[in-house]
This record gives structure tokens, C-alpha cells and sequence, in this order.
């Protein structure tokens, strides 16, 4: 992803009962929903959180199966579930919001070594980005910083 910056589209109409946004990546097309009880929504796309954890569930296995490549490694599958957990807010007793990430490797033959390479091969740029927390600057369109 080195090079040009990387751009995503989204709009949302007005429709009253719909919070469902158009998405726009390069030529691929998909929506993201919220489903509040007041909209009454359908639940027809995942959410914008949902988005958030598979791009770093998808990055952590891509970045594992090409360490396995790379290195020669008998990986024959590996899987990922990641989490989305919401805390209270640290004024109320909380803590941060925490994603957690379950990796799973099958390999007959893997050792406990290559296990480990794999596991921090699993810290890829999706990841490393997101725990970093990424700085977002809003502006408008019209030119004035929102």
C-alpha cells in the first residue's frame, strides 16, 4: 500500500427508516447500516464496526499466509475471530474500548518455533495501524477544516 494515498467513497441520502450507506472501494460496491430501534433498520449491510474488525482479521491472515510462504512453513490453514468489545468510559470505572483477536494455526507438523513466527506475522498493517491509533483529519469539501 506504499505510494498513492488510498481512497474510499461513501455517501448517505435522507430516506426516512435508513441509515444504510452506499460504499465505493476502487470497482467493488457495498453498503455499511447501523440499526438503532428508532430506524426501525433491516440490518442489510454490516456496520461500520464490523468493517473495521475484518479488515483486521482478512490483513492477519493474509500477513500470516505470507510468512508461512516466505519462510516455508507447513501452515495449511489458519483462522481468526476478532472482537469488538465496548467499556464503560474510564470516568465511570471503564476502561478503552478493546478489540481482541483469537488465532488459530493448523499445520501438521508446525513446531512451536513456526508457531511464533506466525503469531508475529500476524501483527500486520491493518493492525499495527489501528492499535497505533491513526490521527483523522476532518475537513469539509468546501475547503474549511470541519
Amino acid at each position: 500500500m506504499d505510494g498513492e494515498p488510498k481512497t474510499v467513497r461513501a455517501s448517505l441520502g435522507m430516506e426516512p427508516g435508513t441509515l444504510a450507506a452506499e460504499v465505493a472501494v476502487r470497482h467493488h460496491r457495498f453498503g455499511a447500516d447501523e440499526a438503532p430501534p428508532r430506524y426501525d433498520s433491516t440490518d442489510a449491510h454490516p456496520d461500520p464496526y464490523d468493517y473495521i474488525l475484518a479488515a483486521v482479521a482478512a490483513c492477519t491472515l493474509i500477513s500470516i499466509r505470507l510468512s508461512a510462504e516466505a519462510k516455508g512453513l507447513p501452515l495449511e490453514r489458519a483462522e481468526v475471530a476478532v472482537t469488538f468489545e465496548r467499556c464503560p468510559p474510564p470516568e465511570a470505572g471503564g476502561q478503552p474500548d478493546r478489540i481482541t483477536r483469537t488465532v488459530t494455526l493448523h499445520g501438521v507438523g508446525l513446531s512451536e518455533h513456526q508457531r511464533q513466527l506466525l503469531m508475529r506475522a500476524a501483527d500486520c498493517a491493518a493492525y499495527r495501524s489501528i492499535s497505533a491509533g491513526i490521527p483523522i483529519t476532518t475537513r469539509s469539501a468546501q475547503g474549511r477544516e470541519a
